[in-house]
């Protein structure tokens, strides 16, 4: 690991409105280097279910290390945020969480909230990268539909192992498709997720799937910021445990909305036309089967990524499995993107 120095600032975010109720909270950090580039790029960053912004961070500091190697640094900063229900954003919305249903908070809502901080004064002048993780990659794609096709804000989108499928090829295969969520439904339903200390807990998830396939960086920040303090009644006292912020039931509810992952698919395939998508595989079909894959590089059916990679080794977890080997896919994919583009000369129509 590079001993680039990367620093972070955390922010909390309003977000808008969703039927006549007030928006839930978004966290992010902002991650920059002393050698930061005003002229290069902004990344935002959107995990997948069950993960947290810090997770991205592995990755981040093989990244910047990698860009600091062009002469100026290709990197302006880096941007990474919580679903509403994960991460920090789940301790900071806990009352208001509670007041919803777990499957309430969607992919869909999230997007707006992303897209809602690209609006925002913190942008103004920015040259913007969308990246996402598994469902993530919906969020990013879903962000989007806040913009005109032909005014879009990014200058590229790099999605990592989507979980994006076309409605059809979903009913087509839909006994395995609701087999598997079940299945992750019940997996993380059945999960426990208070301890007596953080030592318990990371002993705990360090043997098993799919943690235990983490690159250890990844699975010591999980250990870090995966968890809080909480303070839980027994009998006439109060003891201090140690409990996962994301509640298992949003985490487990979040596998049926399919209907984000659909309509992201129909997203990207209008947005490829318009803004460079390269997309990242790995090249272990452990969650994912390969027509995901193929969907998303069909072009009989107007999908047409700017560029495919495969990460060696990795499956759907390729963020917390290959960061160093995922950091230089997508570092190929910066490097094709000139320092002069914007989102209005990278228009292909």
């Amino acid at each position: 690991m590079s001993s680039l120095q990367i620093r972070s600032e955390q922010f909390v975010f309003d977000t808008p409105p969703l039927h006549g109720l007030p928006g839930l909270k978004m966290t992010a950090k902002r991650y920059y280097t002393p050698f930061s580039d005003s002229q290069g790029l902004t990344l935002l960053f959107a995990h997948g279910i069950g993960s947290h912004k810090e997770h991205w961070e592995p990755m981040l500091r093989y990244l910047f290390s990698h860009q600091n190697l062009q002469q100026p640094s290709r990197i302006r900063e880096a941007w990474c945020f919580d679903w509403l229900n994960h991460g920090d954003a789940a301790v900071i919305n806990k009352a208001a969480l509670e007041r919803r249903s777990p499957g309430d908070v969607s992919i869909a809502e999230w997007a707006a909230a992303i897209a809602s901080f690209v609006k925002s004064p913190f942008l103004r002048g920015h040259r913007l990268v969308g990246v996402g993780h598994s469902a993530g990659s919906s969020a990013i794609i879903l962000s989007t539909r806040a913009f005109p096709m032909r005014n879009q804000p990014f200058v590229a989108v790099f999605l990592l192992e989507p979980s994006m499928l076309t409605r059809e090829l979903w009913t087509s295969h839909l006994m395995e498709r609701e087999t598997l969520m079940r299945r992750s439904i019940r997996a993380t339903l059945r999960r426990r997720s208070v301890f007596d200390t953080w030592e318990e807990a990371a002993d705990h998830y360090r043997k098993r799937k799919p943690w235990a396939g983490y690159d250890h960086e990844v699975f010591d920040i999980f250990a870090q910021h995966g968890f809080h303090s909480v303070g839980v009644q027994d009998g006439s006292k109060e003891e201090t445990k140690v409990a996962l912020k994301c509640d298992l039931h949003h985490e487990a509810l979040a596998y049926q909305d399919v209907e984000s992952h659909f309509e992201a698919t129909d997203q990207y395939t209008r947005l490829c036309h318009v803004v460079p998508v390269h997309i990242v595989f790995g090249t272990v079909h452990d969650y994912i089967p390969s027509y995901f894959q193929d969907c998303m590089t069909d072009v009989t059916q107007g999908r047409s990524p700017a560029s495919v990679k495969r990460v060696p080794g990795a499956g759907h977890g390729i963020l917390q499995q290959a960061p160093e080997g995922l950091a230089r896919a997508v570092s190929i994919g910066l490097n094709s993107i000139t320092r002069d583009s914007t989102p209005h000369l990278l228009h292909r129509l």
